[in-house]
C-alpha cells in the first residue's frame, strides 16, 4: 500500500492504518511527530495546523520508506541514520549501538566527578561504538586528552566520523580488550570508563525484535558461564594502566550489580559505588584505584 495522497493528513492517517498493530498510540504518535519534524522541519504542534499542506514526491517516499521500516520495527535512529546523546548530534547505523539514557547518567556523573579537576586529566573509554561517550566527556571536560578503543574498525569508522561532526579531538585505538595487542605504558590514565557487552544471552528473550534484529550482538551480548568477561579484563586492563588514585567507570547488567562490585573488590579497587538509574537500578558502578 501506499500514501492516498501527497496532504499532509493522508500521511498521518497512513501510519496510523499501518502501525496501529504494531505500536501503542502514545508511541506511534511519538514516531509520527519525529518522522515530520526530520523530513519536513514540522514540529508536531504544528502539523494540525498543516493537515492540508501537501508534500513533493520526494518528501513522500521518505515517509513511505519509514513506514516499511517501521512495520520491521527498525529503530527510527536507524532510519534516520542519527541519534541525540548528551545534547549532540551522533550517526548511527548497523554497526554501533543507539545510545540509550542510562549512558547519559553515566556521562553526567563522570562529568559532575571531573569538572572541579583542575590537573590535566587522561581518559579512555573502552568499547566506544559510537564514540557518544568520549565525544561527550571531551566536549564538556575539553582541557582532557581523552582515548577511545574499540576492537570493530566498522564503529571505529563511525566514532571517527562522529568526533569530527562534533568538532572533539579523540585518539581511536583499534584493539581488543580481551587481548590487547598494543603497549600501554604505566599509570597513564586518570579515568578508564566502559560501557561493554554484558547482557546474558539468556535473557534475550527479554529483550525486543527492534534490539535483537538491528543492533549489533558483537556489542550487547556475552555467554551466560562468563557474563563478567569484559569486566575482569578490563579491570586487569586498568590496574596496569590507571594512575593511583586513577578512577574507573562501568555501566552494568542490572541484574549483576553485587558481582560486579565483589569482582572490583577482588581485584583491590577501593571506595566502589554502585550507582542507581533513573529506573532505580544498579547501572552504574564507579570505583577507585
Amino acid at each position: 500500500m501506499k500514501i492516498a495522497s501527497n496532504k499532509v493528513t493522508d500521511i498521518v492517517r497512513f501510519f496510523k492504518e499501518q502501525l496501529q498493530d504494531r505500536y501503542e498510540d502514545g508511541e506511534l504518535e511519538t514516531m509520527i511527530r519525529y518522522c515530520f519534524e526530520e523530513f519536513l522541519n514540522v514540529r508536531h504542534f504544528d502539523i494540525s495546523l498543516h493537515k492540508n499542506d501537501t508534500v513533493t514526491e520526494s518528501e513522500l517516499l521518505k515517509f513511505n520508506f519509514a513506514v516499511k521500516d517501521l512495520k520491521t520495527e527498525k529503530p527510527l535512529q536507524y532510519i534516520f541514520g542519527k541519534a541525540d546523546f548528551y545534547g549532540l548530534k551522533l550517526i548511527v547505523n548497523e554497526h554501533v549501538l543507539i545510545p540509550r539514557p542510562e549512558t547519559e547518567e553515566l556521562v553526567n556523573l563522570i562529568i559532575s566527578d571531573l569538572k572541579k579537576n583542575k590537573n590535566s586529566l587522561t581518559i579512555i573509554d573502552i568499547g566506544t561504538g559510537s564514540g557518544c561517550i568520549p565525544i561527550a566527556l571531551k566536549k564538556n571536560i575539553p582541557a582532557a586528552a581523552v582515548s577511545a578503543m574499540d576492537v570493530s574498525e566498522n564503529a571505529l569508522a563511525v566514532a571517527a566520523q562522529n568526533a569530527a561532526l562534533n568538532k572533539t579531538e579523540i585518539t581511536f585505538i583499534n584493539d581488543d580488550i580481551l587481548s590487547p595487542a598494543a603497549n600501554y605504558n604505566a599509570a597513564s590514565f586518570d579515568v578508564i570508563v566502559s560501557n561493554p557487552p554484558y547482557i546474558r544471552i539468556s535473557e534475550k528473550e527479554k529483550m525486543h525484535t527492534n534490539v535483537l534484529t538491528y543492533e549489533p550482538h558483537l556489542a550487547l551480548f556475552v555467554n551466560d558461564p562468563d557474563p563478567l568477561l569484559f569486566y575482569n579484563a578490563i579491570a586487569d586492563f586498568a590496574l596496569k594502566t590507571l594512575k593511583p588514585g586513577g578512577s574507573i567507570y562501568f555501566e552494568i547488567n542490572e541484574n549483576l550489580g553485587p558481582e560486579t562490585q565483589q569482582l572490583m573488590e577482588r581485584k583491590g579497587f577501593k571506595n566502589i559505588v554502585l550507582v542507581k538509574d533513573m529506573s532505580n537500578k544498579n547501572r552504574i558502578l564507579r570505583g577507585m584505584y
